[in-house]
């Protein structure tokens, strides 16, 4: 833990610059886990102990700071529409981000949140007093759990025990939590219809699937159960042994029933340079492989200190490996400049997301000789058979293509199970069996706030 004292505690920003290198490399909700707040209200003797509050009429952290006895404050900067704070501008945005910094700080879910606040959050199934009320909670509603159809069938059995899983995506509306993968996409639209929401679980390690800023405005909490890296690490080192080797090239002549034999130019990785964009969690792991059968590894990572500019890792490397998430920074990040720096020959694998490479681009430089091999496991749009460039694409004998397998393997499967369980008992207290639910509830919810 850390304290930077009372000045930073209204000011997201700067509280995330003070503990820049603390957190660095941290997931979101990793965050929270490190931090928690200091602060005193008058008013506040009255809750203590009993309830989890949220005070945003006003700024979240005195009353986070009081309640939670820890040693670091965050909060986002307070904007409201009415009150005496009505110069500022819309108090959805605030209370959202404030809302959500408490559940997180707390671990209660925004229907088991006693939000105190002297302005109207005007959001959905959230609790909402005057500073001074007596505040009486009732959460006995049961969950609808709604699981994407392509996630393992043992993890229905496996959150049972928080409430109904269900498989029927028509029933959006009443569902209380989504669990999710990259192919069901959660916009605005999607959270407008489903008002009851308060949690969403993606089997990925990236968001670019969800609106996290209107998940955020409406108090939903978004997770991560990002637990296939090693399968992602794996396939990208197949691809780079398929192209060095000349493996799959070889196959496809071998299938035609030419002797491949002395047609393939192949070469060596030990002792090459690789290049690794993003060195997040499959980053990591792709390094740790590539270094194991003897390659030096780089890196580029704003985020990340000990890494290089994109344009040496671009230079310098035999082999680049995107691994990036997409953001708006790094959309189209490699495109005809960056594979114009690249070595004569390099080798440029893609297991990120579709949208980092410019295909087009990439399609010239193989043309040129420029690109010595293409492995991509992701594309612009999936499937990408209606792209002409894709086409022309399988024309090239060095080029792999994979329909976005990646994170796909028996292992990554049943740790998506385990982390997305574990995730689901660290918000919702499973019920108590052979109890009335109302007691059931009160109990369950007295230990988790008190």
């Amino acid at each position: 833990m850390a304290s930077f004292g009372a000045d930073c505690s209204y000011f997201w920003g700067h509280c995330l610059e003070k503990l820049a290198n603390l957190l660095l490399g941290l997931r979101e909700e990793e965050f929270y886990e490190l931090a928690r707040p200091t602060g005193e209200l008058g008013w506040i003797d009255r809750y203590r102990d009993k309830w989890a509050l949220a005070a945003v009429g006003w700024g979240l952290a005195p009353t986070a700071s009081a309640l939670t006895g820890a040693s670091v404050t965050l909060a986002s900067t307070p904007l409201f529409s009415e009150g005496y704070l009505s110069e500022l501008r819309n108090p959805y945005d605030d209370f959202g981000s404030a809302v959500n910094a408490v559940m997180r700080l707390n671990l209660v879910m925004k229907d088991r949140l006693a939000i105190v606040s002297d302005v109207n959050t005007g959001m959905r199934c959230v609790n909402q007093y005057l500073p001074g009320d007596r505040i009486s909670l009732d959460w006995s509603r049961e969950e609808l759990i709604l699981v994407a159809d392509n996630l393992p069938k043992e993890l229905d059995s496996e959150l049972e025990a928080y409430g109904e899983v269900s498989r029927n995506w028509g029933r959006i509306e009443e569902a209380t939590a989504l669990v999710i993968r990259t192919d069901r996409r959660i916009g605005r639209e999607e959270l407008a219809r489903a008002p009851m929401l308060k949690l969403i679980v993606t089997a990925t390690h990236g968001l670019d699937h969800i609106d996290i800023e209107e998940a955020r405005r409406r108090a939903i909490i978004v997770e991560r159960a990002p637990v296939r890296a090693r399968a992602v690490a794996e396939l990208a080192l197949g691809m780079i042994l398929s192209l060095s080797r000349g493996i799959c090239s070889s196959d496809r002549m071998m299938r035609e029933g030419l002797w491949a034999k002395g047609r393939v130019r192949c070469s060596e990785l030990a002792g090459r340079r690789a290049g690794i964009i993003s060195m997040g969690i499959v980053g990591s792991e792709i390094a740790e492989l590539l270094r194991s059968i003897g390659m030096h590894v780089d890196y580029y990572d704003k985020y990340k200190a000990g890494g290089k500019s994109l344009e040496r890792v671009l230079r310098e490397s035999d082999v680049v490996v995107l691994a990036a998430p997409l953001t708006e920074g790094t959309r189209g990040l490699i495109g005809r400049r960056e594979l114009s720096i690249m070595r004569d020959g390099a080798i440029l694998i893609n297991v990120g997301r579709g949208e980092l490479l410019d295909l087009e681009a990439a399609l010239e430089a193989l043309e040129s000789g420029k690109l010595g091999g293409l492995g991509l496991d992701v594309f612009p749009r999936e499937p990408p058979f209606s792209d002409p460039t894709f086409g022309r694409l399988l024309e090239f004998d060095n080029v792999v293509v994979t329909p976005h397998l990646g994170g796909t393997s028996l292992e990554a499967e049943r740790r998506i199970v385990d982390e997305v369980a574990r995730i689901f008992g660290k918000w919702m207290s499973a019920p108590l069996i052979g109890r009335s639910s109302h007691e059931a509830n009160a109990s369950a919810s007295w230990r988790k706030l008190s």
